[in-house]
């Protein structure tokens, strides 16, 4: 009888270590819900790229240089409950996608919050702040809300409020988007 139960636990210890990821992916799944996409028919284009950005150390980065490229563009607060909350998913998002798609995470908190909020959470997002109004088709007015804007210059999601961005059909998209550019 013992060894039945100790051959047992082995099994139960050996699936649990083959399948941690689906374990974590089952138990651990974001209660947001999965963002909404614009339909290709619906998409505008983003007519200029004229918006100035400054880095969390004071350094000039024009929205410019994402011309061509993949971006999600992220208006968050770390006063704001939602967008807290949604961070979770982007770290996991940021750290499978940084290489394929670029993130600017633009926030009007305070220096001083932005620095206590990565380092108590740990996270290494590129964030901004707004130097100029942005464009017209970005509008930040309220935290969270999630742009994704194709190497084409098509915005394929404006998203308002916290979302699971990190869900299959997020990422299944992200893939598409990344394959139809290579």
């Amino acid at each position: 009888m013992k060894k039945i139960f100790l051959i047992g636990v082995l099994l139960i210890g050996l699936g649990i270590y083959v399948f941690k990821q689906e374990i974590q992916e089952c138990f651990f799944e974001s209660d947001l819900p999965d963002p909404t996409y614009i339909a290709f028919e619906k998409q505008l284009p983003l007519y200029s790229y004229n918006w100035s950005l400054i880095g969390t150390k004071g350094s000039s980065n024009p929205f410019v240089k994402y011309k061509r490229r993949n971006v999600i563009v992220n208006f968050w607060s770390s006063k704001s409950k939602s967008s807290v909350e949604e961070m979770k998913v982007w770290a996991k998002l940021y750290e499978d996608y940084k290489n394929d798609i670029a993130f600017v995470f633009v926030t009007k908190d305070s220096q001083t919050d932005v620095n206590r909020f990565l380092k108590e959470t740990g996270y290494v997002f590129p964030v901004f702040y707004s130097g100029s109004t942005p464009l017209k088709t970005i509008v930040l007015d309220k935290a969270p809300k999630t742009y994704l804007i194709t190497k084409s210059g098509r915005v394929v999601v404006a998203y308002s409020g916290a979302a699971n961005w990190n869900s299959k059909k997020f990422r299944n998209l992200l893939d598409e988007i990344i394959n139809q550019n290579k």
